[in-house]
Parts: C-alpha cells; structure tokens; sequence
C-alpha cells in the first residue's frame, strides 16, 4: 500500500549490551535522551516485557505530530523485543541488540502503515521526504543515547 513504510535502522551504541538493552528498552525514558523526537511518553516504564503500554507523542523535521501507542508482544532481554502500533501509525517493529567491539549493535526494524490524515494521503508524492525525516529522527536517536551514555562514563 501507498501509506506502508519498512526501516532498518542501524546503531552502534557505545556501551554495554545490558546497559543498552535497558536504556533503549524503556520507552518512557525516550525523552530525556531523545527529546528532540520524543515529546511525550507516558505508560509503563521500565525493561520490555509481553503487555507493557505506552502513548507516545513523537514529531519529526516537519512540522506535525504524530500520536501513537506501542505494546510490547515479546521479549527476550538484553536480546530483543517486539512491539505492535497503533494510532497514527499501525504495524509493527522491534529492536535486536548485539555486542559488538566497544559497545552494541542496535538493530531497529520499524514497519509502519501511517494512518494520520494529511500525512497518510501525501505518501504517494512525498514518500521519498517522510522517508528521509524518519533517518532524520533516528539520527538524533543514536546521537542522544550515545551522549547519555557519554554523561554517564563522566560522572562515574
């Protein structure tokens, strides 16, 4: 379909397989390390587990929001963990961690169908744009928990 997207996103993270797992697991805490994206988290916190539930209010380079909720359907810590969408966007995604040298890959598969008015009916022309605003956001994401985990080795 014309609103349907699928992302594969790659991090490297410069900390700990565990440490990752925990940090990028708990999608309340997204704000605070990846605010310029994640304007709102509210639900469960903590580590990824079957039924955890979240409301997210996220937002790109341009200039709308979208708002969604994410559940967790499995995970399998510090390896992965899958969730399902609905909302402005409906699907699926997951997060795969695995140690590498120096820190974690952070592998992100994200398959979005977008459901927000305006957006949704602007895919056929603008896919090529909302695409690059997804990389935009991710950017930010991997900037963001590396500078937390920066900050962290600091005050240690």
């Amino acid at each position: 379909m014309y609103n349907e997207y699928r992302f594969v996103d790659r991090w490297f993270v410069h900390a700990p397989l565990d440490d990752t797992y925990e940090v990028v697991g708990d999608t309340v805490g997204y704000p605070s390390w990846w605010d310029d994206v994640f304007v709102r988290v509210e639900g469960d916190g903590g580590p990824p587990r079957p039924g955890r539930h979240v409301d997210i209010v996220s937002r790109g380079f341009l200039p709308y929001r979208l708002r969604w909720e994410a559940e967790v359907v499995e995970a399998e810590a510090p390896h992965r963990f899958d969730f399902t969408m609905t909302g402005d966007f409906v699907g699926s995604g997951s997060w795969t961690f695995e140690p590498s040298d120096g820190g974690t890959n952070a592998i992100f598969e994200f398959r979005p169908r977008v459901e927000k008015p305006g957006v949704k009916q602007l895919s056929p022309i603008l896919k090529p744009i909302f695409r690059w605003n997804h990389g935009w956001a991710m950017t930010r994401g991997e900037r963001g928990v590396n500078a937390l985990f920066d900050r962290r080795r600091a005050a240690a």
